[in-house]
């Protein structure tokens, strides 16, 4: 806790000084969203050289805004033998959105890092949000993510709800896991889910775009901890495998798809170019461009507006799609 309050005000510290000195980074960005991307950066950079099992328990153990967590039901389980929470808002609405969180496939965690956001879009589609917590590299390369992930959302339709009411959603690698389950699906002849929301996915982790460099002063992560993170979830396979990277796979045939991406974040450029594979391959593809935003836009939706409407964006996208079945 120590740590983290040390490198908040070391954080506002910097940020002070740049502005002073050079402005904002961004048009946009205030002195406390900018703070807080900073900080961001600031801590991503200290604990890059840390073990994964010490990130975890680092990041498991930190205080995580509770506020909208709070206005939800949320209850733990298993969904086909995964690790799950269930977050439902006072009416839910028939469907269900089943989430896969992000953080490279090495951390992260519906319980802490991501409930927070699994609350928010439960309060704004007004669907139930599963969030399953999938196996995590090293210990446990690809594919166990996937098996997970195929798992769940298994024993999901088993349990009685229709492929037709799930709409798959990950930020992240989990919107790589998202995109990679409907791939799987497809392949083995199972029913796809509604739609899929991918929220800054993962798309090559070979990660070659020049957005990687372009807009390295604007993001919190860094291409060159992302590659060894990458290589710890291929676990051998090539990482432009398309297994692992879904910007060369053949995208036909999925569910419609809402692709989110922020316009300052360093992936940026594969993202696109997984957006336009969508379109090219026929698949109803709606991309939400996040003017101003780092990396994952709507885990900022308290701090900016860009924020908040690409949470709003994907929520409407959730129940425009359901109420074709309805």
């Amino acid at each position: 806790m120590r740590k983290v309050l040390w490198d908040f005000v070391v954080a506002f510290i910097d940020t002070l000084r740049r502005r002073l000195r050079e402005g904002p980074a961004r048009p946009s960005w205030t002195l406390g969203f900018e703070w807080v991307v900073r900080y961001l950066r600031r801590d991503w950079e200290q604990t890059k050289s840390w073990p994964p099992a010490r990130l975890r328990a680092a990041l498991d153990a930190r205080p995580y805004p509770q506020s909208f967590v709070k206005k939800v039901a949320t209850r733990d389980g298993d969904l086909g033998g995964v690790p799950a929470r269930w977050f439902t808002p006072g009416r839910a609405a028939e469907g269900v959105m089943l989430f896969f969180h992000g953080g490279s496939y090495v951390y992260g965690s519906v319980r802490t890092t991501h409930a927070e956001l699994c609350a928010r879009l439960a309060l704004e589609s007004g669907l139930e949000v599963i969030g399953i917590d999938y196996r995590l590299a090293p210990e446990h390369p690809y594919p166990a993510q996937l098996d997970d992930a195929r798992a769940a959302y298994a024993a999901l339709v088993a349990s009685g709800t229709s492929a037709e009411r799930i709409v798959i959603a990950g930020d992240s690698a989990g919107g790589n896991l998202a995109i990679e389950l409907s791939l799987s699906l497809r392949d083995s002849g199972a029913a796809q889910p509604r739609a899929a929301i991918l929220i800054s996915p993962w798309s090559d982790l070979a990660m070659n775009g020049a957005s990687f460099i372009e807009n390295d002063r604007f993001d919190f992560g860094t291409r060159d901890v992302l590659v060894e993170q990458a290589a710890m979830f291929a676990g051998g396979i090539p990482v432009s495998d398309p297994r692992l990277s879904p910007v060369h796979a053949d995208l036909a045939g999925l569910a419609p798809t809402f692709v989110l991406v922020g316009e300052c974040e360093i992936p940026r450029d594969d993202i696109l170019a997984l957006a336009s594979r969508l379109e090219a391959a026929g698949v109803e593809t709606r991309v939400h461009r996040a003017v101003d935003m780092p990396h994952n836009a709507p885990m900022f939706a308290s701090y900016h507006p860009q924020g908040k409407l690409a949470l709003e964006a994907m929520a409407a996208f959730a129940k425009t799609m359901l109420a074709r079945t309805a």
